[in-house]
């Protein structure tokens, strides 16, 4: 079966004041859909954006991408690459999240190039290698992200 890798970021609808609540809620749904699908990913996060990759078969990744389009807290989806690729880069995480926070920002003002966060300002792979980035930090700085088929925030 051809595995896809698929990057998307959408303005989050998520309320400032409920945010942290509203992520957990979303990230335990979708670690059990992605977990049933054999969908692999990270989400990251802050007040105003998601960005997300999320790797599996073409079609499970289609679904849940289409699911995504439909979700209220999401609006002004972009999708930026759906790629063929031979391995998964997150294969242990049903669903990882990272939060932009003091402990990345230098991440997001590197591969953003710009003091405040703005995907739709982002190239594609500049995308890609941020979550990679931040994933890999979070792995290295071991908060709450463990390596796991379950949901991890860090």
């Amino acid at each position: 079966m051809k595995l896809i890798r698929l990057t998307y970021f959408s303005r989050s609808c998520l309320n400032r004041d409920n945010n942290q609540h509203a992520v957990a809620e979303i990230l335990a749904i979708a670690a059990a859909n992605n977990r049933r699908d054999g969908v692999t990913g990270v989400l990251i996060c802050d007040d105003r954006w998601f960005l997300q990759e999320l790797e599996g078969t073409e079609n499970k990744v289609s679904a849940t991408f289409e699911r995504i389009l439909r979700d209220q807290r999401h609006r002004d989806v972009a999708l930026v690459t759906m790629l063929a690729v031979t391995e998964r880069r997150y294969p242990g995480f049903a669903m990882a999240c990272a939060i932009h926070d003091r402990d990345n920002d230098d991440l997001f003002r590197h591969y953003g190039e710009d003091i405040s966060f703005d995907p739709r300002q982002m190239r594609g792979d500049r995308l890609s290698d941020l979550i990679e980035a931040v994933a890999q930090r979070a792995l290295v700085g071991g908060k709450k992200w463990t390596k796991s088929n379950d949901t991890t925030v860090a």
